[in-house]
């Protein structure tokens, strides 16, 4: 994603908060979006989410909850909305459950993940299925109490340590060094903090999201290395309880990423829910570029 500032004074253009209201991935919540990276939604031609980033654009090639469309009109909107941007970008970034069938030979296609769901009870409490799951989220309550803040100087703290220690991905830094500005603007994102029971330290968070209607979405985690086992459960046991009571069905526990990533979700019994892959591709040159792109052509010949 783009390291541009929010533009002050962009609205989301109509159609954009219908989207938000169904969406199943991250992405699809411009407020997240936004806050992390300041690309500003817009919609598709064909109704998918979008947002231009700097000579590109980058597509959400996932219909909304309980609305999708056969893969012969997935593949007709992704073609659609890709010709409706081609005269004015440079590339395209479509994600979605798979390659589209209008991307060119030459395109660049990332490694295949899956987003991992958990189903959640009509009514609450969220109770997880797995016993030792049950016994772990037990004994973390013991040492230490969960609930819900406001960021604050530990938190950063805690993320601060970990971007310390870690290799992670520039984008990632990134997006990691602007929780602060997503909890702000993101009402329906709440921080669930740990503490230790007996000296108040905040021991680790978990920032769930609860802006789509139907689907909820545990967002980023983070911990001290001395916080006590079951911590993590004890948090997403708070999360998944958290938006039961707001009625959600359904909990997108993320990306798989890695065995140890997957492990943990699959522990909670989720299950690999909707596949993730991501494509770009160059649009051929157009106008005056492609004549002079024709010249050279002509003239190395």
């Amino acid at each position: 994603m783009t390291t541009a500032l929010p533009r002050p004074g962009v609205t989301a253009p109509p159609g954009v908060a219908g989207l938000a209201a169904s969406a199943v991935v991250p992405e699809q919540a411009p407020a997240y979006v936004q806050a992390v990276s300041g690309l500003v939604p817009g919609v598709s031609p064909a109704g998918f989410l979008q947002y231009a980033a700097g000579d590109g654009f980058i597509l959400v090639a996932y219909d909304g909850y309980g609305a999708e469309r056969s893969p012969q009109a997935w593949e007709e909107a992704v073609a659609a909305s890709a010709a409706a941007v081609a005269a004015s970008a440079r590339r395209i970034t479509v994600l979605g459950p798979r390659r589209p069938a209008c991307a060119p030979p030459g395109a660049k296609t990332g490694e295949a993940d899956a987003w991992w769901a958990l189903d959640l009870p009509p009514a609450p409490p969220f109770v997880p299925a797995s016993g030792k799951v049950r016994n772990m989220v037990r004994r973390a309550r013991r040492e230490v109490e969960v609930a819900v803040e406001n960021w604050g100087p530990e938190a950063k703290a805690l993320v601060d340590d970990y971007l310390r220690v870690c290799c992670l991905a520039e984008g990632t830094r990134y997006i990691y060094g602007r929780l602060d500005r997503y909890l702000a603007a993101a009402p329906d994102a709440l921080l669930f903090a740990a503490r230790g029971r007996k000296d108040g330290a905040l021991r680790a968070f978990a920032i769930g999201d609860y802006s789509s209607l139907g689907v909820a979405f545990y967002m980023f985690a983070f911990r001290r290395p001395d916080s006590p086992p079951g911590c993590a459960d004890a948090l997403l046991n708070a999360l998944l309880d958290e938006a039961a009571k707001r009625g959600h069905t359904l909990l997108n526990l993320g990306l798989g990423i890695n065995p140890g990533v997957a492990f943990f979700k699959r522990k909670w019994k989720a299950r690999p829910w909707l596949p993730y892959l991501e494509t770009t591709w160059e649009f051929p040159a157009r106008g005056c570029l492609a004549r002079l792109a024709a010249l050279f052509k002509r003239g190395a010949s």
